[in-house]
């Protein structure tokens, strides 16, 4: 099974940031305050309770002490499921696989120059996005599924970004084949997860914060 929790940084107020690091351990406290703008913290405070709450969720809550990053900076707990995080604009979306390797990415669909980027896509996924009468939506379809991927593997962007192609939703990268699953998390943002499973059950759930935690 893989559960997805989503939520919406302005549901913390700037006053309350405080109380919420309560919950957390003193480094991941220390982490979240190396961030000298709100918005900042608050995006990785709530990541931070949705793995804490994700953690009581399966018995696992003493667990959480035990985070930490591997070489490509990515967070694990060894103990523990896959998990992943992706941030974007004022939305975080935070995913756990209870069988395998997941990656997770979200972008807003804002005004960019993703002409700049075309050229480090796959020839196919250029033709693809050049081709559509919205070509801005289909090169944020291209580069979500391309981040999520990626994060799944465990090794982020890199380049060779145009070594290999997402433009379908099966994807054969070091010799494993990925499955890419559009999330519909919010109608501004694009949104997608990579696992290794097609049938696994995916769960979605609106991450609910209170001040009892």
């Amino acid at each position: 099974m893989i559960v997805i929790k989503y939520c919406n940084v302005d549901l913390i107020r700037d006053v309350d940031i405080s109380h919420y690091l309560k919950s957390l351990p003193l480094f991941m406290r220390d982490e979240i305050l190396r961030y000298k703008h709100f918005p900042d913290q608050k995006s990785r405070l709530l990541s931070r309770l949705m793995l804490h709450e994700s953690l009581s969720d399966t018995r696992a809550r003493t667990c959480l002490g035990d985070w930490k990053r591997d070489i490509n900076n990515r967070p694990l707990i060894d103990s523990w499921n896959t998990f992943n995080i992706t941030y974007s604009s004022n939305i975080v979306v935070f995913a756990y696989s209870t069988t395998g390797l997941v990656g997770v990415d979200i972008e807003r669909k804002t005004s960019i120059n993703y002409e700049e980027i075309m050229e480090h896509l796959h020839s196919e996924e250029q033709q693809f996005i050049e081709s559509a009468s919205d070509p801005k939506s289909r090169f944020y379809e291209i580069w979500v599924k391309k981040e999520a991927l990626l994060k799944a593997v465990g090794i982020g962007i890199v380049n060779g970004l145009n070594d290999f192609s997402c433009l379908k939703n099966a994807v054969d990268y070091q010799g494993k084949r990925w499955y890419l699953t559009e999330l519909q998390i919010h109608p501004a943002y694009t949104c997608y997860l990579c696992s290794l499973s097609l049938d696994e059950e995916i769960v979605i759930q609106e991450f609910k914060i209170g001040l009892n935690l």
